[in-house]
């Protein structure tokens, strides 16, 4: 005897096929469990920063000046305002301060107590520091930018770990980690050697650096300052740069020596504009800086 099947099975099976299609349907393309997103402002809205204003030249002729190298920039943007032989292979004298700072800076704390051990032997510019004196490393910088001090640099690089070679060493290794092809150092403070040398445009990009450095532009931009060691001594110290309290005028750093002639690193301001200048082998440092500085606000108009 054959069972006959009835065919309410069969349409009860498909039926459950087309009701999980279904619902398969709507939960991919309408979850029915699905977490809000809540877009919300920034606590803090991003200020909008424009680019700086950019130079732009009135094709005013440049002073004719005597000055071997001179490099130019406009600090904000980097661009170039004017150069002459920016690359060559100059004395620095004693904008190789500059450098020397740098090298302290990067390893000196502020309170690091620096002994005055061959300072007073130091040639040239100083400070008139005490044999077996000590002074703290952030005065101790001034001692070397203000006047210019000899003794300062030599004292510093004595109390640098491994001596005076090792700071030099560091002052050159640095150099290159700046990318400056056009500079070498064989000590601190700028005595004259054939194998010690920069370029209007290394000094400048070192001078830039040291600039960023919230503790060197205030020394550099000091006119007058009276120093009192750990011993209780007492330095009165001014500037060497004639120019340092001229309107706009914010340092940097002097330089001579018979060889290197006079040398200058100079920063002026005006309207707003920050522009670096630096000069090697000149006759007249001071005054050609002036002059360079009178034409840059001439000639450019930032726009």
């Amino acid at each position: 005897m054959k069972l006959k099947l009835s065919p309410i099975p069969h349409l009860r099976f498909y039926l459950n096929i087309l009701a999980l299609c279904s619902l398969s349907l709507f939960l991919i393309f309408f979850p029915i469990l699905k977490t809000p997103t809540t877009v919300t402002e920034p606590l803090v809205k991003a200020d909008f920063v424009s680019e700086p204003p950019l130079p732009v030249s009135q094709n005013i002729p440049a002073p004719e000046l005597t000055a071997t190298g001179i490099y130019i920039s406009d600090l904000d943007t980097g661009i170039v305002l004017y150069q002459k032989n920016p690359n060559q292979r100059l004395k620095p004298a004693s904008l190789t301060k500059i450098m020397t700072a740098l090298v302290a800076l990067d390893y000196f704390d502020p309170d690091t107590i620096i002994s005055v051990k061959n300072g007073p032997n130091a040639q040239g510019s100083t400070a008139k520091l005490k044999q077996g004196d000590q002074l703290i490393a952030s005065d101790m910088l001034y001692a070397l930018l203000v006047p210019s001090g000899n003794d300062a640099a030599l004292s510093l690089a004595e109390n640098y770990p491994g001596g005076y070679q090792a700071f030099v060493d560091r002052m050159n290794s640095k150099a290159i980690e700046m990318g400056l092809q056009n500079t070498h150092f064989v000590n601190v403070s700028g005595v004259e050697s054939p194998d010690h040398y920069t370029s209007a445009y290394d000094i400048a990009m070192i001078a830039k650096s040291a600039l960023n450095r919230p503790q060197f532009a205030q020394i550099v931009s000091t006119q007058k300052i009276t120093l009192k060691s750990l011993n209780g001594a007492i330095y009165p110290l001014e500037t060497t740069n004639t120019l340092l309290g001229e309107p706009g005028v914010f340092g940097v750093k002097t330089g001579w020596t018979p060889e290197a002639g006079e040398c200058l690193v100079i920063l002026v301001e005006k309207n707003n504009r920050r522009v670096l200048i630096s000069l090697l082998n000149s006759k007249d440092r001071f005054g050609e800086a002036q002059k360079l500085f009178d034409w840059v606000f001439q000639n450019y108009i930032w726009k």
